[in-house]
């Protein structure tokens, strides 16, 4: 069988340590024995990490996107792996693990293998609004995960039928004075339901929550005309805006979106602090070693400043970000709050 690099560093560290012990069993100076020993141990498994870190990766990674295939958030994690894989010169696979609403996807990598070979694609969806959705979740996202980089997001699009005599949302929630509207979501609990609550809230306006199973459900009814409004991110709505299915009526960014400068903020048609993405990252188990962590974030950001990246991911309509652990990490406890007080406040039932 061929020995690979890791193994024979492992043979070499065992050796080293018997050397080490013979020598600190015949001295008694300085340390104790069993001080001495600790120390020892503390070293070699320092030495294992290191070469576990410097040998990472030796065989494929697989990134677990849990929604299906098609759609941003498929579409941006294969072009993280493929990018990946060309800085890593190793297959990095995207897996597709859907079911309810994220969660068996990213429970699956919770409780895997913490060794830096099975990473999960996170997102608003899985880690910021499924934990205070679901209170009996196996995975808690700062418990369970360690946060390497948020990757992308996209601004939430306020979007109704071409039909609607409304053309903003101002007239629109105007309109709702006159006549009765409703809007579609993913499903009970899902961001854009959350997102639609907060904006009726906020704007003290009514329109009917109508839940579907799934995204592309409720924007087909969109299309169709049974519902006037959905919230979706840009690139799910921009080729039906494009053919003049659908219109643009806000956009739930602190600023505006910079392929839609000439469409205004919620903030500033309604004022306050409105502020919602959808947003994509890279999450390990906790428990990888620190020493993978530092190689993995450190490949992601060479992937993330590098120009071509930025341009490949502009083009599936995603905005990509520039981030760091720490920054992810403070990101997603912001999002963890946000969503935990509306869950809260509006008291959604999960499907």
């Amino acid at each position: 069988m061929k020995t690979s690099l890791f193994d024979t560093y492992l043979l070499k560290s065992a050796h080293r340590f018997q050397r080490l012990k013979a020598l600190t069993t015949q001295s008694s100076r300085g340390l104790q024995g069993s001080k001495a020993l600790l120390l020892v141990g503390l070293l070699s498994l320092l030495g294992v990490a290191t070469a576990h870190a410097q040998s990472y990766p030796s065989r494929p990674i697989s990134i677990v996107v849990p929604f299906p295939p098609g759609g941003p958030t498929d579409s941006s994690a294969r072009l993280m792996a493929r990018f990946l894989s060309t800085h890593f010169k190793q297959s990095v696979v995207v897996e597709n693990k859907p079911g309810a609403g994220g969660t068996t996807g990213s429970t699956l990598v919770a409780k895997s293998n913490p060794d830096g070979y099975t990473l999960l694609w996170g997102s608003t969806s899985s880690l910021g609004v499924a934990p205070a959705l679901y209170p009996k979740l196996n995975y808690q996202p700062l418990n369970s995960f360690a946060p390497l980089a948020m990757v992308a997001r996209s601004p939430v699009i306020f979007a109704s039928r071409a039909g609607l005599k409304a053309n903003t949302l101002k007239e629109f929630i105007a309109l709702s004075k006159e006549q009765s509207l409703s809007y579609g979501s993913a499903g009970n609990g899902s961001l854009n339901h959350l997102v639609g609550e907060w904006l009726k809230s906020e704007a003290h306006f009514e329109m009917l929550h109508v839940p579907y199973k799934g995204g592309t459900p409720a924007l087909n009814d969109l299309l169709g005309g049974q519902v006037d409004m959905t919230m979706e991110t840009i690139p799910s709505v921009m080729p039906f805006v494009k053919s003049d299915r659908l219109k643009i009526l806000a956009t739930g960014g602190r600023a505006r979106a910079p392929q839609l400068p000439n469409v205004p903020t919620v903030r500033e048609v309604i004022g306050g602090d409105y502020e919602a993405y959808s947003w994509v990252g890279l999450v390990a188990p906790i428990q990888t070693p620190g020493e993978v962590l530092k190689v993995l974030s450190g490949a992601i950001l060479a992937s993330e400043n590098d120009p071509a990246f930025q341009a490949e991911m502009a083009q599936t309509g995603l905005d990509p970000v520039k981030s760091s652990p720490e920054k992810f990490k403070l990101d997603i406890e912001n999002e963890l709050k946000k969503w935990g007080k509306l869950i809260k406040e509006f008291k959604p039932e999960a499907d």
